[in-house]
């Protein structure tokens, strides 16, 4: 199996070594996400305010995304696919990233993409996809997506001599992307353990397709850490439900029971999930949000309108009404790897499929 970066043991095998044989994983990073306290938002009322930041984990692209796809991809290889199909709105982070980690390993990316409220952003995710070479398709939302996805299997498989496609749903969320996040709350344990980090009351993350969340959910009780998650919605999906989060967790057990651990009992750590924060819908930036994505700035985050802004915010809100207290973890999921400094050109918005083109600025 092909390995893009350096994979030490990772805690996940050294928890349940059963599964090293029986899951394949490609390392898109090797080492955990740094940990750090927030002194901006510690002090006060006794918080003590900690980031995660997996906005540096992954070679090519950050967040959230390659913890999932270290364990989906795999998979699309082992099925003998030349093309994995998967879908997003328009600026998704998930079929940008799995473009980029598609192309290094060979594999051609198709992707229906949904609207999604143009802004500066989404434009540049637009052409980002475009460099990385994925053939993007515009389905305008879910009846459309539906009708197309059989049409582009078949499409693809002809293509590739016969090779069925694999396909991913969105986000990566499924068991099998979710397990990446079980190796994650494993990871912070392990941090926890070597005085890292204080064991935190809290860990506070967007919540969108619910793979991160899941994920969490399961490894954090798997690790004995008493952590809560609060999860914050990003759209109001069923896959933000906190009982929709917890029935994929426990299809990640059920995965994990399957592959040679018949006597895992999961305990599943507590959830909530909340969208006060949501504001006018997906991708639509709030004040609150604004004001967040600022004061990260300062302290040298950078924060994104649809996930992380509102996910900040909130716990702000949260820790400022007391509903979150003592030590509080937030654990950031947006890509801190693409060069700040990229210049997007009028060529590049005229290199882009002809249905997008009407997203982006007057060419």
């Amino acid at each position: 199996m092909k390995t893009l970066a350096t994979t030490s043991e990772i805690p996940l095998f050294q928890k349940l070594p059963h599964l090293r044989a029986r899951v394949p994983r490609i390392g898109l990073f090797d080492g955990p996400s740094p940990v750090s306290q927030l002194d901006i938002l510690s002090g006060r009322g006794g918080l003590d305010v900690w980031i995660k930041n997996d906005g540096l984990y992954g070679t090519l692209y950050g967040g959230n995304k390659p913890r999932k796809l270290e364990f989906v991809l795999p998979r699309a290889l082992e099925t003998g696919a030349r093309t994995v199909i998967t879908t997003g709105p328009l600026g998704t982070h998930h079929g940008l990233a799995t473009a980029l980690y598609g192309r290094q390993l060979g594999l051609n990316v198709a992707l229906l993409l949904t609207y999604q409220r143009p802004n500066e952003h989404v434009v540049r995710q637009l052409v980002r996809m475009q460099r990385a070479g994925a053939f993007m398709h515009y389905t305008s939302g879910g009846p459309l997506t539906a009708i197309m996805a059989p049409y582009l299997v078949l499409k693809y498989a002809g293509r590739d001599r016969g090779r069925r496609p694999y396909v991913l749903p969105p986000g990566g969320s499924t068991p099998l992307g979710a397990l990446g996040y079980v190796n994650a709350a494993l990871e912070l344990a392990a941090q926890v353990r070597a005085g890292e980090l204080p064991e935190p009351k809290a860990v506070v993350l967007p919540v969108g397709s619910g793979g991160t969340a899941a994920g969490l959910v399961l490894g954090l009780g798997l690790a004995g850490l008493k952590s809560k998650v609060v999860g914050v919605a990003i759209t109001r999906a069923p896959t933000t439900w906190a009982v929709t989060v917890r029935q994929l967790a426990l299809q990640v057990a059920r995965l994990i029971k399957r592959n040679g651990v018949s006597e895992f009992e999961p305990s599943l750590a507590d959830l909530i999930v909340d969208d006060r924060w949501l504001g006018a819908g997906y991708g639509r930036l709030t004040p609150d949000g604004a004001a967040a994505a600022a004061l990260m700035s300062s302290a040298g985050v950078e924060l994104e309108p649809t996930y992380t802004a509102k996910t900040v915010a909130g716990m702000i809100a949260m820790c400022a009404s007391g509903e979150l207290s003592g030590t509080v973890l937030y654990w950031h999921t947006y890509d801190s790897r693409m060069p700040a400094d990229e210049v997007i050109s009028k060529s590049d918005y005229a290199a882009l499929p002809s249905e997008f083109r009407r997203f982006c600025p007057t060419i």
